[in-house]
C-alpha cells in the first residue's frame, strides 16, 4: 500500500508543479511586472529632473505602481489609476517633508529621503513679466 500512497503523492505534487508553471506563464503573458520611467508628476507645480523608475505590477485586477528608490507606491483598478496614485503620494510626501524641514527639522532618515527627493524633483518657479 505504501507504493500506491507514494505514487498518489508524487502525482499530486507533479500536478501542483504543473499548475504553478501554468500560473507563471499566464503572468508572463500579461507582461508584468513592467518597468517604466515616469517623466512627470501630473501636477503643474512640480517637475521631474531625472526620470523616476517605476515598476508596474498586476494582481487579480489590482494594479500597483512602485518607486522602490523612494519606498513609495500607488494602487488602482488600472495602470493609469496606480500611476496617478503614486504621483499623488510623491507630491504629498514632498509637501510634508518640505513643511516639516522648515518648521522643526527632520530626523536622519527623513532628512535623507528629503535630500534624495530634491535630487529628482523640484518645484517650478514662475516668473511673471512686469506690466
Amino acid at each position: 500500500m505504501d507504493g500506491v500512497v507514494t505514487v498518489d503523492k508524487a502525482l499530486h505534487e507533479l500536478q501542483t508543479q504543473v499548475q504553478d508553471v501554468r500560473d507563471l506563464l499566464a503572468h508572463l503573458r500579461r507582461g508584468y511586472p513592467r518597468h517604466i520611467l515616469l517623466e512627470n508628476l501630473r501636477d503643474a507645480r512640480y517637475e521631474v529632473m531625472r526620470s523616476i523608475p517605476v515598476v508596474l505590477e498586476e494582481d487579480e485586477g489590482q494594479y500597483v505602481a512602485t518607486w522602490y528608490d523612494a519606498d513609495l507606491f500607488g494602487y488602482g483598478d488600472s495602470e493609469q489609476e496606480a500611476l496617478d496614485d503614486l504621483c499623488e503620494s510623491i507630491v504629498s510626501l514632498w509637501e510634508v517633508l518640505k513643511r516639516e524641514s522648515a518648521a522643526q527639522g527632520l530626523g536622519d532618515a527623513l532628512a535623507k529621503q528629503w535630500a534624495f527627493l530634491q535630487k529628482v524633483i523640484r518645484e517650478k518657479v514662475y516668473r511673471f513679466a512686469p506690466k
